[in-house]
């Protein structure tokens, strides 16, 4: 499941959930694209679940001000 939300400078983001599949020790994690910006670095924050099913609830509950703040903790991908 995606999502998309603006920030504060107008700039469209896409959130999804990746990682974190049942028996895994790969935490799930949220991921943030800046469709408005290509170039901008994607970026990600782990969800406190290891898996995909909790996290994707938890994104799709999420209001856009919620999202925001997420993205303001996510870190840069390498």
């Amino acid at each position: 499941m995606r999502r998309t939300f603006h920030d504060d400078g107008l700039r469209e983001w896409e959130a999804y959930v990746s990682g974190g599949q049942p028996a895994s020790a790969t935490t799930a994690r949220i991921l943030f694209l800046c469709l408005t910006e290509p170039r901008e670095r994607a970026r990600c924050v782990s969800h406190e679940s290891r898996d995909v099913a909790s996290a994707e609830r938890d994104l799709h509950r999420m209001a856009d001000a919620e999202l925001l703040e997420l993205l303001g903790t996510a870190r840069p991908l390498d």
